[in-house]
């Protein structure tokens, strides 16, 4: 299983912007990610979570589920120690609703897409990933949705 915490304290060392996030890894299947956040550090003028905020979260979602993953197939093949690096290549957001509460995202590849993936990674050491997010309120309404592709390549 993963381990969220180091995985978050990697994040927090390199993008220094997320430690004003407040962000929290909440969860990860093997597939799905989800991660939280408070609205305290995160609003606008209008009292309710800043768009830029919510994007800066969709994506960090995305890159952490297809680190995770990336680091997963890694750890099945004859090179289990190679490092993987993760890159947002595109990515679009539509927003749904206004929050004026705590965000909770979840992250998971698009469907039919892993399998694809891991084949990629695992022969040419690079693939690419389209990753779908959620964004929820605590009602569990969707408030933004997010699609994502990512580049993860054996580091050399």
């Amino acid at each position: 299983m993963a381990d969220l915490e180091a995985l978050a304290e990697r994040v927090r060392a390199a993008i220094p912007l997320t430690r004003h996030l407040a962000f929290r890894y909440t969860g990860f299947d093997g597939d799905s990610l989800t991660l939280t956040a408070p609205l305290a550090p995160n609003h606008n003028d209008k009292g309710t979570f800043f768009a830029g905020s919510q994007v800066a979260l969709l994506t960090l979602a995305g890159w952490s589920c297809t680190t995770l993953i990336a680091e997963a197939v890694i750890a099945g093949t004859d090179q289990p120690d190679r490092a993987v690096d993760v890159v947002a290549v595109d990515g679009g957001q539509q927003y749904r609703l206004p929050l004026e509460a705590d965000i909770t995202v979840t992250a998971s590849p698009a469907p039919d897409q892993r399998d694809r993936f891991a084949e990629r990674l695992s022969r040419r050491g690079k693939a690419t990933l389209k990753v779908h997010a959620r964004a929820t309120n605590p009602a569990g309404d969707t408030v933004c949705e997010y699609q994502g592709l990512y580049l993860a390549r054996l580091a050399d």
